[in-house]
């Protein structure tokens, strides 16, 4: 099969998906099993380059990377829930998950899931509070919290895999955690992440707060971090 090229050309695409469309019911109905799916492939190849496009005019200095396309699409919703299925339109690639774990591990990106979200929850019984923590995210909806790269963040990330398989008690481990990287932006993921993707890490932050550790961002009340970050003052 000949390698396909890739257009970014929006108005080019737009025109060639109308092109196509207006004659597809024609060709689905007097085509064979096999053209009817290369009608319907051809359909999907245009739209996931007019999606990848509108990613590619987001980060015009790097346009071939869907990382990158990925990451310009987030930084422009920076605060807002973001379904996967808007990453996949925008990335044009399969693997966006991944793509996500390398910005967060490797790039420093704080972004975060709907279960690190939903963990966020259980911090504070305060409706006001919990005004500042979106509700209903699904798992498979993400967040970036703030436009800005934490270049600690993969040094940190590296050590919670060589940490996670501590046998250490939750509260121990999440403890050691900060006191390891204090006044550093630990997001709620990478919490989440150390204790083996379980909540039971708001347990651990909820217990150093109240035996006095200055933690910013563990009541959600922090006016200079949003929900999901936390900086253990010293």
């Amino acid at each position: 099969m000949t390698p396909r090229v890739k257009n970014y050309d929006i108005e080019s695409l737009h025109s060639r998906l109308i092109e196509v469309l207006s004659d597809l019911p024609n060709r689905l109905k007097h085509g064979s099993v096999g053209e009817q799916v290369g009608e319907l492939v051809q359909v999907h190849h245009i739209l996931r380059d007019l999606g990848a496009s509108i990613g590619a005019s987001l980060a015009p200095d790097d346009s071939d990377s869907g990382r990158a396309r990925m990451i310009a699409y987030l930084r422009v919703q920076t605060g807002r829930i973001v379904h996967t299925d808007e990453l996949m339109v925008v990335s044009g690639i399969g693997d966006y998950p991944r793509r996500i774990r390398e910005a967060r591990a490797d790039h420093g990106w704080p972004i975060i899931s709907g279960m690190a979200v939903r963990d966020l929850r259980t911090l504070s019984a305060s409706r006001d509070v919990l005004k500042r923590v979106p509700g209903g995210m699904a798992t498979d909806e993400y967040i970036l919290l703030e436009d800005r790269r934490d270049a600690l963040a993969p040094t940190r990330w590296s050590a919670t895999k060589i940490m996670r398989t501590s046998k250490e008690p939750v509260r121990n481990l999440v403890r050691e955690y900060f006191e390891r990287f204090p006044n550093q932006r630990i997001t709620a993921e990478e919490l989440r992440y150390l204790v083996g993707n379980k909540s039971t890490w708001t347990l651990g932050v909820a217990e150093m707060a109240a035996s006095g550790c200055m933690i910013r961002g563990a009541d959600l009340t922090a006016a200079d971090v949003p929900p999901g970050i936390f900086l253990l003052e010293t």
